[in-house]
């Protein structure tokens, strides 16, 4: 008898294996499975692009592989747009693997709202979707994919290496600012500029490289950060920052870093000048009401205050920023 009980239970177990696979497999390979979405807004109308993986490739794969493809579609809102661009695709759209949101030209602050606000109440993507800009719209994406599909594989592994400098869709709730990687397409050649694009609630422009890589420096956001202090080109990696509140209320930010092995040595000249770089950059964020650093909590954890130093409600902080490498 418990010999009669085992086996059903095993078979038991092997009947519902079986149909979660069936379920899984249902639920994955037949359908169009969304790797990125792209959002052009207009003055009167959305574009919503969407990069896709066919059903019958790995579309089970968080990894780049063959069968992509792109649709894209207009709309009078982004409801619509989205909807007109998901009935272009092969079988219905699966948001599951939808690693990363593409803003294109003329997005701004309220194009991620919106996107967000449709996000939470569809399930058409993921808050922790990877953002990044590109310069060029959804027309010249479909115009350059039209005979092959390689440059759709190739921005899908270019996303993939930019994946350290993209902030997530979520951050836009807890960060006054976002500074995305800008994506280009050069004679049919895809690839990160060493520029970055710049969003928030009152600004959408574009940094040039230093102040890019200035930023990025402050908050990780890279593998290595290229500055040019001098006749030859610096480059740094694994920065450790540190911030001290000093007696008289300022801020002490130090920047300890290694520099890459193709790198000059820097001179103290060149590390003071990064240190000021740095320092102007803070305060500027902070005149913006962006606290970069978090600046706010460390003299909150010093004081043991409940009132916490805010860019909304004081003037920046008297601060300096020292760079040294190891």
């Amino acid at each position: 008898m418990a010999s009669r009980g085992r086996t059903l239970k095993y078979l038991a177990a092997a009947l519902l294996a079986a149909f979660c696979l069936a379920f899984a497999r249902t639920d994955t390979t037949e359908k169009s499975m969304v790797r990125a979405i792209l959002l052009e807004q207009g003055e009167t109308d959305w574009t919503v692009g969407l990069l896709y993986q066919a059903p019958e490739a790995s579309a089970d794969s968080s990894e780049v592989s063959d069968g992509i493809g792109f649709a894209a579609a207009q709309g009078p809102n982004l409801e619509r747009a989205l909807n007109n661009a998901a009935s272009l695709l092969p079988l219905d759209a699966n948001f599951r693997l939808c690693d990363y949101l593409l803003l294109l030209p003329g997005s701004s602050w309220q194009t991620i709202s919106e996107y967000e606000s449709l996000v939470l109440t569809r399930q058409c993507g993921r808050t922790s979707a990877l953002m990044a800009a590109c310069d060029f719209t959804c027309e010249d994406l479909s115009e350059a994919t039209e005979e092959s599909g390689e440059l759709l594989t190739a921005l899908l592994q270019t996303l993939k290496q930019a994946q350290r400098s993209s902030p997530r869709l979520y951050e836009t709730r807890t960060d006054g600012g976002l500074l995305l990687p800008l994506l280009a397409v050069e004679e049919d050649v895809l690839s990160v500029q060493p520029e970055g694009w710049f969003l928030s609630q009152t600004e959408q422009t574009q940094w040039d490289a230093q102040k890019t890589a200035v930023y990025r420096l402050l908050t990780g956001r890279s593998e290595e950060f290229t500055f040019w202090m001098g006749e030859h080109p610096l480059t740094l990696r694994r920065p450790l920052l540190s911030v001290a509140v000093e007696g008289d209320g300022s801020f002490a930010v130090r920047l300890d870093c290694q520099t890459t092995s193709d790198s000059a040595d820097p001179t103290q000249e060149e590390l003071a000048q990064l240190g000021t770089l740095c320092t102007q950059l803070l305060q500027e964020r902070w005149q913006a009401g962006q606290d970069l650093i978090g600046l706010g909590a460390c003299a909150a954890l010093r004081d043991g205050s409940a009132a916490r130093l805010a860019p909304t409600k004081n003037a920046c902080p008297q601060l300096r920023t020292d760079v040294a490498v190891y």
